[in-house]
């Protein structure tokens, strides 16, 4: 029992991330209504009142520990204030120029009472944000404050099992004995205006993405899982456990969801998580590569040379092999024009008309899911005639509709709140770069010594985030409070998988 409530916040926090994904990826409203609150009340109040214990703590002085952290942390004031943002238009709600067209027509103001305060059109559909970002900016604070590091690493390996299950759950929907028509093999999903969808996830760039993401996780624990095996017998570097050859899979079982996540990415037919996962498995490649042969004999170095590009070999002929056509298909049309167009927004009206909506509403934006209200009356006669029906309440620019929506204030909430994830982070990454410079020269880490004195699994996951905040840009993931939750838990555990500092209170 003690067990459990020692780690009731980590329990909380997964299952506020784990609900968002089963739930169709968290983009239906309904569902998410009749469940989100309630576990959005148990992760404020395990937050506060069942935090994590350090080994020498007990219940009061972890309490009053994190207490004391939250009342002083800044990320924690800029998010109460962007909470407070998207709560006020509950109160203060205008007409839509299309939807209340007829009570426009009848002399209805559509000016909200008070024009100088955020607003929005429809109460339900601003309903559907809030319960997106409210819960996962505590979710965020839950895990920077209530967890300890080991609590960190927990809540992603957690995260990272679940995401087993619904790429497993996307394979077996692929398989032709059991297609399913729908998410869970649901009907009323809203999918078949789609035309695809993968796991429980009806859009195939937000699957895309979340698959992206884990993937990056999982080679993070994988990393942090083989340094830790070695730990333990630290005078042996010949990269041979002679005394435990059980521990190869101890150090490797992370990449069974690793290989899982890669594949579920590809079969998402997202183009861009494509890309994006092959680039990255690129990156953790070269990464893992350069510094794993450090310091190793030249035998080893060439028997791992050699392993390497046999696997390379075999999973590549194996991939070629197995390959449906629809992934085929979207490999071939892969191109970098396309992708610039997408990014830029070229030849869409979508930048065009969010800019304009931003310009009229300057500082607080025109509301949750404000664009599909304001689109149309902002279009051009062309642009009418050439209306996007699938997937045209997103400007398909997550960063740019946010900045539509909820406005310059609000916008600048939300970027200060990741800069101050990450400043923590790179204060730590900027000590280790200038403690290096004390060190024996056969104690160095490979070159560039500013990149891999970082600790590998932290650099994994701020790679894994940098591919999703990349394909914020050219499309809506983050749109999904899936990924919108694991984006911002991944950027709060960052901490797990870096080193206690003197000043530090934490532990390992």
């Amino acid at each position: 029992m003690w067990i459990l409530w020692g780690n009731a916040s980590v329990i909380a926090i997964a299952a506020l991330a784990s609900a968002y994904a089963w739930i169709y990826g968290g983009t239906m409203a309904q569902p998410l209504i009749s469940v989100i609150p309630w576990i959005y009340a148990i992760l404020f109040e395990v937050m506060l009142v069942f935090p994590q214990r350090h080994p020498y703590e007990s219940v009061y002085d972890a309490r009053e520990r994190v207490w004391r952290r939250i009342k002083r942390d800044p990320l924690v004031w800029v998010s109460t204030l962007l909470c407070v943002l998207l709560l006020v238009p509950f109160f203060n709600v205008g007409l839509c120029q299309v939807c209340d067209y007829p009570a426009i027509m009848s002399g209805a103001n559509p000016k909200p009472e008070f024009s100088f305060l955020p607003y929005c059109v429809n109460r339900m559909h601003h309903l559907n944000v809030v319960i997106w970002f409210i819960p996962v900016l505590t979710a965020m604070i839950a895990v920077k404050h209530s967890l300890t590091k080991r609590g960190k690493r927990a809540i992603l390996s957690i995260l990272v099992w679940n995401g087993v299950a619904l790429a497993v759950l996307g394979f077996v929907q692929q398989i032709r004995v059991w297609e399913a028509p729908g998410p869970l093999w649901s009907r009323d999903s809203g999918v078949e205006n789609v035309g695809t969808f993968f796991s429980t996830f009806g859009y195939p760039n937000m699957a895309g993405s979340y698959f992206t993401l884990l993937f990056g996780l999982a080679i993070a624990l994988w990393r942090w899982q083989v340094e830790a095996v070695r730990l333990e017998n630290p005078d042996d570097h010949s990269g041979v456990d002679r005394s435990h050859r059980g521990k190869f899979w101890r150090k490797h079982f992370y990449l069974i969801p690793a290989t899982l996540f890669f594949l579920a990415a590809f079969s998402t037919l997202s183009r861009a998580a494509i890309m994006l996962v092959s680039v990255s498995a690129a990156v953790y490649f070269l990464h893992s590569f350069v510094s794993m042969l450090a310091g190793r004999h030249k035998a080893f170095k060439v028997k791992t040379v050699a392993v390497s590009l046999l696997c390379i070999g075999i999973i590549t002929f194996f991939a070629y092999l197995f390959t449906s056509d629809a992934v085929r298909r979207e490999v071939e049309t892969l191109d970098t024009r396309t992708v610039l167009d997408r990014v830029s927004g070229r030849g869409q009206y979508h930048t065009r008309v969010a800019t304009e909506i931003w310009k009229k509403n300057l500082f607080f934006g025109c509301g949750g899911w404000g664009y599909k209200h304001f689109c149309i009356p902002n279009m051009t006669e062309d642009e009418f005639k050439q209306i996007q029906i699938v997937g045209g309440i997103n400007v398909h620019n997550d960063y740019l509709q946010f900045l539509a929506e909820h406005g310059l204030v609000g916008f600048g909430l939300m970027v200060a709140a990741v800069i101050l994830l990450l400043l923590p982070v790179g204060s730590v990454w900027r000590r280790l770069a200038r403690s290096a410079r004390f060190k024996k020269p056969k104690d160095l880490p490979p070159k560039p010594v500013a990149v891999f004195v970082f600790p590998a699994p932290a650099f994994c996951v701020l790679v894994a985030v940098l591919a999703v905040f990349i394909h914020g840009f050219g499309d809506c993931p983050l749109r999904s409070p899936a990924v919108l939750s694991l984006f911002f838990i991944s950027l709060a555990a960052v901490d797990g998988f870096l080193p206690k500092l003197d000043d530090d209170e934490d532990d390992i």
